[in-house]
């Protein structure tokens, strides 16, 4: 009997664990995803940038409002941060954990010159 009690709550360890990191690593990807997005267009203005955050959301089913999203120029980086809550499922049909997310990103804006044609 102690050996399927261990089994069972080994299994529920490997279960919570599991889900716990798929979870963050769903959170991971998203973060991934607009420091990708940002990167590729940090001088968009901060309602393009909410905008692109939101769609990314979506794609990756992350409960995020746009007051969760915060936008400000530090020097010369653009930064974004957002928040959001969660409902993960550690184990199924027993124990579930509202989690709140904090991913940020920021990227720099170079100065200079435009690059130049050759013609």
């Amino acid at each position: 009997m102690k050996t399927i009690l261990k089994i069972v709550i080994g299994l529920a360890v490997v279960t919570a664990c599991f889900n716990a990191s798929r979870a963050a690593l769903n959170d991971y990807q998203f973060q991934d995803e607009v420091q990708q997005a940002l990167l590729f267009n940090p001088r968009a203005p901060e309602d393009e940038i909410v905008g692109m955050v939101l769609k990314y959301a979506a794609e990756y089913e992350i409960p995020i409002q746009e007051d969760g999203i915060v936008v400000k120029l530090v020097g010369q980086d653009v930064r974004t941060e957002m928040t959001y809550t969660k409902n993960v499922v550690l184990i199924p049909g027993v124990f579930s954990k509202e989690w709140t997310f904090t991913p940020h990103v920021s990227a720099r804006i170079l100065v200079g010159a435009a690059p130049t044609r050759r013609r």
